[in-house]
């Protein structure tokens, strides 16, 4: 019984019947998009694209109007002789000695931090000569 199922199933073979090359199996039709289809392939990468191009433009002018460059300008420049003076170190002294020479009255340490930040000094090594600025007793 189950061979006259598969019998039916496949269509007959007439001779001089000849099928259409485009039904044969393994052969490919070409594409055809509807208008719905068009949209979906070109809009959605287009859409795409625009929104990138539109956070990337954000972007650059949002960083621009708060980059550090700008927020040096919103200041006004600080009167160092108000603040601190001008120390030419000698030979043999350190940071600790100027520190203390400069403001007894105040912790060391703190002094010592004040000038660091002061002259942007990357190491406590000095050299004879050298031009610090030191904070004003307060």
């Amino acid at each position: 019984m189950s061979a006259l199922v598969i019998s039916a199933a496949v269509p007959a073979f007439r001779a001089g019947t000849v099928r259409p090359a485009t039904n044969r199996p393994g052969t490919l039709q070409p594409l055809r998009l509807t208008r719905r289809g068009r949209m979906l392939l070109l809009g959605i990468p287009a859409l795409a694209l625009a929104a990138v191009l539109v956070i990337s433009l954000l972007a650059v002018l949002l960083g621009s109007l708060a980059s550090p460059a700008n927020a040096a300008t919103r200041y006004s420049p600080v009167d160092m002789a108000s603040y601190a003076a001008p120390v030419t170190v000698l030979q043999g002294e350190s940071l600790w000695s100027i520190a203390a020479v400069s403001d007894p009255t105040r912790d060391v340490r703190d002094v010592v931090a004040e000038i660091v930040a002061l002259n942007e000094l990357d190491t406590g090594v000095l050299q004879a000569g050298q031009q610090l600025y030191v904070p004003l007793p307060k």
